[in-house]
């Protein structure tokens, strides 16, 4: 790995050699000889701090709090919609094929749009609504309550795992913000990505921690606004 700076000093003992054999000696040699592996030396000591910099910043970015309350593994997909979010689970199997394919990244996406009559605020507030109404409901273990919120086939990743958990959680919404990066037209309706953040807290006692996930919304033709999937985020601090 450390080949390349001494590569270069050896390099620089070649040029020394090389002037001598061209008839330049005494002090002229001396100083350009020094010259050359004084640079060497210093080209040589900022390769290894930039390597040694570069190796230890990456850990930095894992620091971040993983244990989101709520399931947080699935790709992006959340409610989106102005009026009504969430008023009907029935059509809903196009989601889990949309949400899958959807990028890793949330850099934004040249097919999302949102419309100009589109009301940003109104929808905006639903979704915030709707993503309390769903943590609240994971945190009872409910799954029927959730058939209203979800997708069938999100529903039935999530079901095995709600049944499983021994007891309730009491998830505290300390903050909480959202942003619509966009809608995108699919098959049998649209998809709409929400990105929240803000801060939760898993018990009353326990310490507040913050997050950042993007929610994907199906919406089939003429129906509400289902949950299909969450991609999380990993927190900028």
């Amino acid at each position: 790995r450390f080949l390349g700076p001494i590569a270069g000093i050896a390099a620089g003992l070649g040029i020394a050699a090389l002037l001598s054999s061209l008839g330049l000696g005494g002090p002229l040699l001396e100083a350009l000889s020094s010259m050359v592996l004084i640079g060497l030396v210093i080209f040589a000591v900022m390769f290894l701090v930039r390597r040694l910099r570069g190796g230890a910043a990456r850990p930095a970015t894992q620091a971040a709090n993983t244990s989101a309350p709520m399931y947080r593994e699935s790709s992006p997909q959340m409610p989106a919609s102005s009026p009504a979010m969430g008023t009907t689970a029935a059509t809903a199997g196009a989601a889990s094929v949309a949400a899958s394919a959807q990028p890793s990244t949330q850099e934004i996406d040249p097919s999302w749009f949102i419309p100009a009559d589109f009301d940003i605020t109104v929808f905006l507030n639903n979704a915030k609504q709707q993503f309390r109404h769903i943590q609240e409901l994971w945190d009872q273990g409910n799954p029927a309550a959730l058939r209203e919120y979800l997708t069938d086939d999100l529903l039935k990743e999530l079901t095995p795992e709600i049944t499983a958990r021994e007891g309730g959680q009491q998830t505290q919404i300390v903050l909480l913000n959202a942003e619509l990066l966009g809608i995108e037209k699919v098959a049998d309706g649209h998809l709409a990505s929400v990105r929240y953040s803000g801060m939760l807290r898993e018990t009353p006692d326990s310490e507040a921690f913050s997050f950042e996930e993007v929610w994907n919304l199906y919406k089939a033709d003429n129906s509400g606004w289902l949950l299909a999937g969450i991609q999380q985020i990993n927190p900028s601090h």
